[in-house]
């Protein structure tokens, strides 16, 4: 079973109203973070199904595909690994999650746009680290990195951490992003923020206290976005 047995079997879900559907969704205008990616125009629930269905395929042939210049096959390989990597948690199996995490880390760059990220970091390198596979300072790399998609990887590859309860890494990444000029970026940390508070309320009323000044609004319409009425008003007014 090789790459091509993926490729058709997503171009039978394929349609042309898709595929324009999803280039104005990513953004794929000249000058828009998605510019140069090339759609087939299949739909997300459909890519799941595929990869649902070649979930045995071999992490060569994954490599392979997630070298695609077509985004729904680089997603179908990362939701892929994904699920081995899930598999290989629950064995146990620490080397088949090293190859796992080498295959992702050595790709990263065919991982350039925000649902490719947003599926699998915190699931790949996220766990890695918590599983300690690789040193958590590899973040502070991405997030100082000129790529967007390698920033955005740093702070979604937090997501895990949160849900076991450490949000120091997330709120030190956040800091440095603050001054972060992308707005995929300032939703990001939002989101992420937004994650903290779902656990611990005053963590990140406190960072918002501290760093309001520096804070996008962006950013701040998604931490808050779970306050109780009356006082999320006030943080957007800055009454803090």
């Amino acid at each position: 079973m090789d790459k091509n047995i993926i490729e058709k079997e997503l171009i039978k879900f394929s349609s042309k109203e898709r595929k324009e559907v999803n280039e104005r969704f990513f953004k794929t205008g000249k000058g828009e973070y998605g510019e140069g990616d090339v759609f087939m125009g299949v739909r997300v629930p459909d890519i799941r199904l595929v990869a649902k269905k070649y979930l045995d395929l071999s992490l060569f042939e994954l490599e392979k595909i997630i070298k695609s210049k077509f985004h729904e096959m680089r997603l179908c390989a990362i939701l892929i690994l994904v699920e081995r990597n899930k598999l290989a948690i629950k064995k146990n199996d620490l080397n088949l999650q090293k190859e796992i995490l080498d295959i992702y880390l050595s790709n990263l760059k065919y991982v350039n746009n925000w649902d490719l990220v947003d599926l699998s970091a915190h699931y790949i390198l996220g766990q890695a680290i918590l599983t300690g596979l690789i040193e958590e300072n590899f973040l502070d790399k991405l997030v100082k990195s000129d790529v967007l998609w390698e920033r955005r990887v740093s702070i979604i590859a937090t997501w895990i951490m949160i849900r076991a309860g450490k949000f120091d890494t997330t709120l030190r990444l956040s800091k440095i992003l603050l001054d972060d000029k992308e707005d995929l970026m300032h939703k990001a940390v939002g989101w992420m923020l937004r994650e903290i508070y779902k656990k611990d309320e005053k963590v990140v009323e406190d960072f918002i206290k501290k760093n309001y000044s520096q804070i996008p609004r962006t950013t701040l319409r998604y931490a808050i976005e779970k306050m109780e009425e009356k006082k999320r008003k006030k943080f957007l007014k800055g009454d803090v």
